[in-house]
């Protein structure tokens, strides 16, 4: 009966090894799902983010670039009018300075020509007293 007994345990040895086996088989298959499962939400929710991530950035490249244009179009325009307001500025300066060169010159004229006359108001005197001093040596 040992041989009978013997032979019972070893096929009840081989029905638990075997029972064993399937069980970590299956124990290793549900894991590895979820395992699977898991690693595919955490990949999903890591690309999920990522996109959220560029998405993010892409919009502040975008506010920035827009931000950046109306600067631009500011300083732009600024720049226009400080060009424009320096333009009259210096047409203002031209014109003030032709009439105080044309103030200068008529003065200057006025000076020489009250000059010319006082020079010729001392050559007639000159001349008078010549003709006079003549008129007395001659008689």
């Amino acid at each position: 009966m040992s041989n009978i007994s013997d032979v019972q345990a070893q096929k009840f040895m081989e029905a638990e090894s075997k029972r064993y086996t399937t069980e970590i088989k299956q124990l290793r298959t549900d894991n590895d799902r979820g395992y699977e499962t898991e690693a595919k939400s955490k990949e999903s929710e890591i690309k999920r983010m990522r996109d959220d991530y560029e998405t993010k950035i892409a919009n502040l490249k975008n506010e920035q670039e827009q931000k950046l244009v109306e600067i631009r179009d500011r300083q732009s325009k600024s720049v226009g009018d400080e060009n424009m307001r320096l333009q009259t500025e210096v047409e203002n300066l031209k014109k003030a300075h032709q009439d105080q060169v044309a103030e200068i010159k008529m003065s200057q004229q006025q000076e020489i020509e009250g000059m010319v006359q006082s020079h010729k108001k001392t050559i007639d005197n000159a001349k008078q007293k010549f003709v006079k001093e003549k008129n007395k040596f001659e008689a």
